[in-house]
């Protein structure tokens, strides 16, 4: 049986691979912006009222686990209605790796407590 966080990242997947087929926007070497971050929330709960969220990246450039923390913080900061939930980067660490070998330059798993 596959984990909630694997089914939501299989849809996630589908769902960046169809936005693929529209132009994405280039940013300039150097920028740590991303405007194709993207999150989903899985059904699993962090605690204390936050969710576990797949963040996905452009798979066609693998990022560290440093730069995708930046990049999805930077993301959220952009959005009213989440906020961003610290966790030990051992557990964000854990949970992005159970998304499979073959995404974890791609998928990023961290907590957020978002409204609605």
């Amino acid at each position: 049986m596959h984990s909630p966080l694997r089914n939501v990242a299989a849809l996630a997947l589908i769902a960046a691979g169809l936005a693929a087929c529209a132009p994405t926007p280039r940013v300039g070497e150097g920028t740590p912006e991303a405007p194709n971050v993207r999150h989903f929330a899985s059904t699993q709960s962090f605690g204390n009222g936050a969710r576990w969220h797949l963040f996905l990246f452009d798979p066609s450039q693998p990022r560290s686990l440093d730069t995708r923390l930046t990049l999805a913080r930077r993301a959220i900061e952009r959005e009213p209605d989440c906020r961003w939930v610290d966790a030990p980067r051992d557990q964000i660490e854990e949970q992005t790796r159970d998304q499979g070998a073959r995404y974890t330059q791609s998928v990023l798993a961290a907590p957020l407590r978002c409204k609605g």
